[in-house]
């Protein structure tokens, strides 16, 4: 995994995915890269990075305040590489205290560009220490469970009785869903369906997500802004944030107004807290599982997983879908000639080539020692066969760089078989037979270096 750090505007274009900021991440940029002091390039690369959080390219991972300055840590997540930032914290911040404005601040009191958030979390003797140890056991006994679904099921039901709430919603982000890096069916399963909007509605939940604070109406009868017509009752939203991320928010409703008082607050704070670090983890442990550590992208399992649910849409939706198995030609001679280190320097340099010829919605993995496989779905076989061949040749043309001083690069080619779902193949099996053992065989039969469709084996 390759640990980079952004310290000028060249560095960015080539670490960050700059080509998927929308308008405003793009004037962002502008501004950033005309920037010539050190200092404030740094902390403008780091807004442009969140930015690039916020629309779901990236994900911050960590950040470490010591010695005056903060250290931030980013995963860029097409290319899955790790990018790292140093900027200095003012030489000076006077602590501000709120001042008494109740439990949380409402949507009518609070100022529409401040942040909205509790006293209760402010103060090391309110509210937190009123929780009794009864519920600390529960909440901590939710991290025991090996299922992210169950366990946030057990926050949920927990919450429900502790704060007598009527209804409970947990919601996933925009970044996370838009995320091509993560698996997170199981936090899915748990999240709220439309009909939650009342509990916590879209307009509220992305204000929640953006500042990362909590939002609380009293009666949403004086503030109906974003409710239907006729709702009545109180709210409250906390963001699911660990380490200045948030995964989502957690809300509770209930159908009384001034239902949740400042210890319940507190309680709701520290569960959607709790339930972020569980979904923290989870994320971990997946990248673990699901990422090659060798090439940096996703490895067979994963690959086998995605394939299946992608047969599954294409039958749900009468949808198309290609399947790529590429395999590098000669590639023993490489390890044979310089060795294992060479050869993994190559093999990580082609899993980067295939991320950077891929779509955002395409999937690319390492399928197997030199294979590799790539999922597009909604494609047709002209299309596959255009992503195949851009893949092909852009590793025919790239010297690659081995670290041996007997060969510092090398020429390497591939092979690459193709079919379509449900044209070619009438499941997975069958899909990737027709890939690999038909279409990958007549691509190396005919001479190595080029790539063939099932199709074209039918003539």
């Amino acid at each position: 995994m390759r640990k980079l750090t952004p310290s000028s505007p060249e560095l960015l274009t080539k670490l960050l995915p700059l080509d998927r900021l929308d308008e405003d991440g793009l004037a962002l940029y502008r501004d950033v890269a005309a920037l010539t002091d050190e200092r404030a390039f740094r902390e403008g690369a780091v807004r442009l990075m969140d930015r690039l959080c916020e629309l779901g390219y990236m994900r911050r991972l960590s950040r470490t305040e010591a010695d005056g300055s903060v250290s931030l840590k980013y995963r860029n997540l097409l290319t899955l590489d790790t990018v790292s930032i140093s900027v200095e914290l003012p030489r000076t911040v006077e602590p501000q205290r709120a001042e008494p404005v109740g439990p949380l601040q409402t949507a009518e009191s609070a100022p529409e560009s401040g942040r909205i958030e509790g006293t209760a979390d402010r103060r090391d003797d309110g509210p937190r220490a009123a929780m009794s140890l009864s519920l600390l056991r529960a909440v901590a006994a939710s991290s025991r469970r090996t299922d992210l679904a169950g366990a946030l099921g057990h926050l949920y039901d927990l919450l429900k009785e502790a704060v007598g709430a009527d209804r409970v919603a947990l919601s996933m982000s925009k970044a996370l869903v838009n995320s091509q890096a993560t698996n997170l069916t199981e936090f899915r399963d748990v999240c709220a369906s439309e009909e939650d909007d009342q509990v916590a509605p879209p307009q509220i939940r992305e204000r929640v997500e953006a500042n990362g604070e909590p939002f609380s109406i009293e009666d949403i009868r004086r503030d109906s802004r974003h409710f239907p017509a006729g709702a009545r009752g109180s709210l409250a939203i906390a963001p699911l944030k660990a380490e200045a991320y948030v995964y989502g928010t957690l809300g509770v409703w209930a159908v009384r107004s001034h239902s949740f008082d400042a210890n319940s607050l507190a309680i709701l704070q520290f569960v959607a807290e709790f339930a972020a670090g569980l979904i923290k983890r989870r994320l971990e442990v997946e990248e673990l599982i699901f990422v090659d550590q060798t090439c940096q992208i996703h490895n067979r399992r994963y690959f086998d997983e995605q394939l299946e649910r992608e047969i599954e849409r294409c039958k749900r939706t009468g949808t198309s879908m290609a399947l790529l198995i590429g395999d590098l030609d000669d590639f023993k001679l490489v390890n044979d000639t310089l060795g294992h280190a060479a050869g993994d320097s190559v093999l990580r340099q082609v899993g980067k080539i295939l991320s950077e010829n891929a779509r955002q919605v395409d999937i690319v993995a390492r399928y197997g020692g030199e294979e590799f496989g790539v999922i597009l779905p909604d494609v047709s076989q002209e299309g596959a066969f255009v992503v195949a061949e851009r893949i092909r040749s852009t590793i025919a043309m790239h010297a690659f760089i081995t670290g041996s001083e007997q060969q510092p690069t090398w020429d390497m080619t591939i092979s690459i078989g193709g079919a379509i779902y449900p044209l070619d193949a009438s499941s997975k099996i069958d899909l990737v037979d027709k890939a690999d053992r038909i279409a990958l065989y007549q691509a190396k039969r005919l001479g190595k270096n080029r790539a063939t469709m099932y199709q074209d084996t039918q003539s």
